[in-house]
C-alpha cells in the first residue's frame, strides 16, 4: 500500500524561495528567509473540497470549548474593507485571514466560532489583536469545522449549509426582520 500525499506539502516546496528575495510585508521589507511562513503548517486540521468549495476539516477529535487554531493574517484598519474572506474584529478592524483558517466555511449550526483577544506582545507594552477558532461541541475526525458568519441584511446571500435548521440565508439573526422588509421590498420572495 502506498501512502497518499498531502497536496498541500506539494504546493509548499512550490512556493519556497529558491534564492534569497527582498519582499514587501506590512509596512517593512524583509529578506524572504526571515519572513515567516504563508502559514504554519497546522497539521490537525486539513483542507478538503466540500459542496459550496474548499472547506476546514478536523484530523483529530477536539473537545468542546477547547482552542483549535489561531486565526492568522493581515489585520486591515478600514471598516468598509471587503473579501470573500475577511473578518470583522471589533474597534473598526478587519482581519483577512490566511489558509488553513480562511477556508471555514459558514453554517447555520456551527460547531466552531471564533474570539478576539487583545493580548500583551512578549517583551513588548503594546496589546496585540489575536483570532482563535473555538470547537462550541465535540468535534469528531474528518469533519468539517464551521462557523455562523452573522453578516448584515445589506451583504446577505443565499445559505447552502443545508444543516436541518438552516434559514436560507447567510444573515445574522437579529438581521432577519431587516432582509425579510429589504426582499419583500424588491419583491423577492
Amino acid at each position: 500500500m502506498v501512502p497518499m500525499r498531502d497536496p498541500d506539502d506539494q504546493d509548499r516546496k512550490r512556493r519556497q524561495p529558491k534564492m534569497r528575495r527582498r519582499q514587501r510585508t506590512g509596512s517593512r521589507i524583509v529578506d524572504a528567509d526571515e519572513r515567516p511562513q504563508r502559514y504554519a503548517r497546522d497539521k490537525s486540521v486539513r483542507i478538503g473540497m466540500t459542496r459550496v468549495g474548499k472547506g476546514l476539516f478536523a484530523r483529530r477529535r477536539y473537545p468542546a470549548q477547547t482552542v483549535i487554531g489561531e486565526i492568522k493574517g493581515e489585520i486591515i484598519d478600514d471598516p468598509h474593507y471587503g473579501s470573500d474572506y475577511c473578518m470583522n474584529v471589533g474597534n473598526g478592524q478587519i482581519l483577512e485571514p490566511e489558509a488553513p483558517f480562511r477556508y471555514v466555511n459558514h453554517s447555520c449550526e456551527p460547531n466552531c466560532e471564533f474570539d478576539v483577544f487583545d493580548l500583551p506582545e512578549p517583551r513588548k507594552l503594546n496589546r496585540h489583536r489575536r483570532v482563535f477558532l473555538i470547537s462550541l461541541r465535540e468535534i469528531k475526525p474528518g469533519e468539517e469545522l464551521t462557523i455562523h458568519y452573522h453578516w448584515s441584511a445589506a451583504s446577505a446571500i443565499g445559505c447552502r449549509c443545508q444543516s436541518p435548521s438552516c434559514r436560507g440565508w447567510i444573515v445574522d439573526p437579529t438581521q432577519w426582520d431587516t432582509l425579510m422588509a429589504r426582499l419583500a421590498a424588491k419583491g423577492t420572495p
